[in-house]
């Protein structure tokens, strides 16, 4: 009866923040593509790698910062406004508003994301109600910098601007405090280790997600479709979690996901499938962090859609030949994915169900 009365206060609060990333993420893929067009090689080499630094490098620090003071709408509200900003002076110095979209993704993503799990402790659907718009946007925005969609600016800040208004009398959840208890002190060493498992999973997804846009670089429409299903993989695969559970959802999607991307990377209908699937562990991965760390929800945000999403952009960056991209190769990344979750669910259980 009480989560029934939750979901009718916060769940309105918690669609408005996944539409909010969906333009948030769309509008810094529209500045960042749109660098391609004024500038040369070199400096829009080192605006996206600033803009990377901020926005998911800084998602762990914003995150610990958020936690401690506990200022999730003001937080929500001010990056929304300064990516507004970013957007109206895009075409001033690139480096103004590349740092202004990097700082403005970074808290939003954290706020968001926090917000989403003290609203719903351990419900991945509402993660994924969340985290899916954002991909869809990011592909969006950086389609119309390539198409050169002048009047696309004015549409995304028309549209942050009305998720600032709604999230100004929107319902906002207390953050829960859950003290310590003497058995979670002496377990920190293994939940330190949990963690880290956890963290190199998500990033060697995010290695294999990366990979499958190197191969579509240049196809734009591919890239839309496959956006696309990443989106509808994140919908999907938190509310299958939530009800054949995390574990097993999460071994099976990954054990379909990568023979259908590696056999079928120059098909769309099993590079859909494949990537679909790939992203729909994305809600699991988050839940499985915040029961390690229930008082740190923003923390927590910025460890999964930050650092391990960085750390997972890495990886692809040095092998950019075609020779790379065989099935041998897709395979090995896709059985180390499927390994350390593996491991880190295991791990999972022996800790929280003795």
């Amino acid at each position: 009866m009480f989560f029934a009365k939750e979901i009718r206060v916060f769940q309105p609060t918690v669609l408005a923040l996944g539409i909010g990333h969906g333009f948030s993420d769309a509008a810094a893929g529209y500045l960042i593509g749109g660098l391609a067009h004024r500038s040369d090689f070199t400096q829009m080499a080192g605006a996206v790698m600033v803009y990377n630094v901020l926005a998911f490098g800084g998602q762990l620090p914003a995150g610990m910062w958020l936690d401690r003071v506990g200022r999730y709408r003001t937080t929500l509200i001010v990056s929304l406004a300064v990516m507004i900003v970013a957007l109206f002076f895009s075409k001033t110095n690139i480096w103004f508003f590349t740092i202004l979209a990097g700082i403005s993704s970074a808290f939003f993503h954290v706020a968001g994301g926090g917000t989403t799990l003290i609203s719903f402790p351990q419900k991945s659907v509402f993660v994924g109600i969340f985290s899916a718009l954002g991909v869809l946007g990011l592909a969006l925005g950086g389609w119309a910098a390539a198409l050169q969609w002048h009047g696309f600016g004015y549409v995304l800040m028309t549209g942050l601007g009305i998720i600032m208004l709604w999230l100004t009398w929107a319902k906002f959840p207390q953050a829960p405090q859950f003290p310590a208890t003497p058995k979670e002190q002496l377990l920190l060493d293994t939940h330190d280790y949990l963690m880290i498992l956890l963290l190199a999973a998500i990033a060697m997804r995010s290695a294999v997600w990366n990979f499958v846009q190197l191969l579509h670089t240049h196809q734009y429409e591919w890239l839309f479709y496959i956006s696309l299903a990443a989106m509808m993989g994140k919908l999907a695969g938190g509310w299958l979690a939530d009800r054949f559970g995390a574990r097993l959802y999460t071994l099976i999607a990954l054990s379909i996901s990568i023979p259908a991307l590696s056999w079928g990377y120059r098909r769309l209908f099993w590079l859909l499938l494949g990537t679909g699937l790939l992203q729909s562990v994305t809600p699991v991965s988050v839940t499985a962090l915040q029961r390690i760390f229930p008082r740190f929800p923003a923390t927590v945000s910025g460890a999964a859609f930050g650092l391990a999403i960085a750390l997972g952009g890495v990886i692809p960056v040095v092998p950019q030949s075609s020779e790379f991209y065989f099935l041998p190769q897709f395979i090995l990344a896709g059985l180390c994915v499927w390994a350390l979750y593996f491991y880190a669910f295991k791990l999972h259980k022996t800790l929280y169900n003795p």
